[in-house]
């Protein structure tokens, strides 16, 4: 491996239950319990999601001073920060919200109890593209084949009132969710637990990550639920059973009980981190973690748990000061991207009067579009993507109307295709280089060879020195002569490895690059999607798939571009090129 690294865990103290906020390109962390200096709920700071350094704990006890604070979330709504937890004895819990300026805090109480169960845990705010914010947390059924804890879902009316009408989501269902066989809290009876919802949005499809099973226990770990709305009537459908299909996060090795995580994006703004705790080598704490978390067609991954070094999180090509910067109205900051296609994210907020952003995207002719955000005093995050007819060169943003405030400016130099937009692969910027069938159907990019002798290929650039290629593929199952091929790094005339997917008796699968093979496991599936990922530094390209290492190829140094081939045909789910320190 080479660059920058980090290994977990992390946060080698205790941080159990760990939610991480991204806010103004800055990390926060927040924890279940009491604090080293006596107030409740762990606070701690990160501008690069690795190091971490101690902050004042987020709020004081509360005047009835429960013994149990647990599973705080933080949550930003037009100009506040709201978080929520949940208090009690134990067996008797509740979610409650406490409202700050600051991610720092100081926090306070609101005074208010959103929910009206017995045993209400584990609160996940998630917005929905429509705007609406629901909660999901975690509850108790007493009947049913399998009683326990699972979780639901009600709406957010505002930040401190529910709907009151909460819905199952998740409920245990298999014996991996087993947290005590005869507890005797609960009467005796045979209990099972899924607790810790987080929900994310991929192509239309929800998901619900939770933890199944005895924090205490190595039998501990994390899967995902999905369903295509939030208002899904009935419960979403799980991934895991526990023998057939295993959580996508589990005990192994030196790794004992990862679970109760969170999501948050990287540094770079592309890839997404899964955070969550583990048990410290003694088993005297729950330690910090992180993990890639990424999807190979409707498959959700987190690439871990690891413990031995791994690639640190990309940083923005270009990022802003620390320290907020003051436009007035008219005046703008201009930023050389050096690169064709690209992504910005940056917080902005007016000042005083209304006013907007004028994001310009800016080449060597000039400007090639101008994009106005309406702002409030409230700070907003504003992601934008570079990807425009004629070549952008950088980015200028514009105070309009009003002075602006903006901070946590990063540029990532690189690009995105999901394939989610009904077009010619020609409109995406995709060349076709050797014949052949290329379209995009159903949100995938679909290639046919003319021949299951002959490899079709298809190349996007820009090219670039230094950079992540992810690529999802699949084939479907026909004809044994197909494959799929990836070319992580081609010069402007074509010439770099081209690595090939070819069956290996007996029954076994490779990539081929020459004279090069680098076998896949058993448990390699070329049917359903599979993740390789890439990482191009010089004359070197390692590759991996997923998490595993599978060795490097030799590339013609000077800038690069990527490639697909199809041999016979060969579907693609997602492509990802996102630049690096070379």
């Amino acid at each position: 491996m080479t660059g920058p690294a980090y290994q977990n865990p992390v946060y080698p103290r205790s941080f159990p239950d760990p939610f991480v906020l991204k806010f103004q390109g800055e990390y926060w962390g927040y924890c279940t319990g009491l604090w080293h200096d006596g107030r409740v709920f762990g606070v701690i700071h990160s501008r690069d999601l690795v190091a971490w350094q101690d902050r004042a704990g987020a709020m004081a006890p509360l005047a009835a001073d429960p013994p149990h604070y647990w599973a705080p979330e933080v949550s930003y709504l037009d100009g506040r920060f709201y978080l929520y937890y949940s208090a009690g004895d134990e067996e008797r819990m509740e979610i409650r919200v406490a409202v700050a300026e600051h991610p720092a805090g100081p926090f306070a109480d609101s005074g208010r109890r959103l929910t009206s169960e017995v045993f209400a845990i584990d609160a996940h705010v998630f917005t929905a593209r429509d705007g609406a914010r629901w909660l999901f947390y975690a509850t108790d059924f007493l009947t049913g084949s399998h009683v326990g804890t699972g979780t639901v879902r009600d709406r957010l009316l505002d930040p401190f009132t529910l709907a009151g009408d909460p819905r199952p989501v998740t409920l245990p269902r298999y014996d991996w969710h087993v947290y005590h066989p005869n507890r005797p809290e609960k009467g005796g009876v045979r209990w099972h637990t899924v607790e810790g919802p987080f929900v994310l949005e991929r192509k239309g499809l929800l998901y619900e990550m939770f933890s199944g099973g005895n924090w205490q226990n190595p039998t501990y770990g994390v899967s995902y639920a999905t369903a295509r709305s939030v208002e899904t009537p009935g419960e979403w459908q799980q991934a895991a059973d526990g023998e057939r299909v295993l959580p996508i996060l589990r005990s192994g090795g030196e790794v004992v009980g990862p679970g109760h995580n969170s999501v948050v994006r990287g540094p770079d703004d592309r890839q997404l981190y899964c955070v969550y705790h583990r048990w410290s080598p003694d088993a005297k704490a729950r330690v910090m973690a992180i993990d890639p978390l990424d999807w190979a067609g409707e498959r959700l991954l987190v690439l871990g748990p690891t413990t031995t070094p791994q690639p640190a999180p990309n940083p923005p090509t270009i990022s802003g000061p620390v320290a907020p910067i003051i436009l007035a109205a008219g005046e703008e900051v201009r930023y050389e991207a050096g690169a064709s296609t690209f992504l910005v994210e940056v917080s902005a907020r007016t000042l005083g009067e209304p006013g907007g952003l004028g994001v310009v995207l800016f080449g060597a002719e000039g400007n090639l579009l101008h994009t106005s955000y309406r702002l409030e005093p409230s700070v907003r995050l504003i992601r934008f993507e570079a990807n425009v007819d004629g070549p952008a060169t950088g980015v200028a943003l514009v105070a309009e109307g009003a002075a602006v405030e903006f901070s946590g400016f990063a540029l990532t130099v690189g690009w995105e295709d999901r394939f989610e937009q009904d077009a010619e692969p020609a409109a995406l910027g995709w060349e076709v280089l050797d014949g052949g069938d290329w379209r995009i159907e159903e949100g995938e990019l679909v290639g046919f060879s003319e021949m299951t002798s002959t490899v079709s290929w298809i190349a996007r650039g820009p090219a670039l020195e230094s950079y992540e290629l992810v690529v999802n593929a699949r084939l479907i199952d026909g004809s044994p002569e197909d494959g799929f091929g990836i070319a992580p790094a081609l010069d402007s005339a074509g010439t770099g490895p081209r690595l090939l997917l070819a069956r290996q008796a007996p029954g076994g699968w490779a990539l081929l690059a020459g004279e090069q093979i680098f076998h896949l496991s058993t448990a390699f599936d070329p049917f359903i999607y599979q993740q390789f990922r890439f990482r191009r530094a010089g004359t070197k390209v390692e590759i991996a798939w997923e998490g595993l290492p599978l060795g490097a190829v030799e590339v013609p140094p000077g800038p690069a571009r990527i490639g697909l081939g199809a041999r016979g045909a060969a579907w693609f789910d997602a492509v990802r090129v996102t630049a690096i320190p070379g």
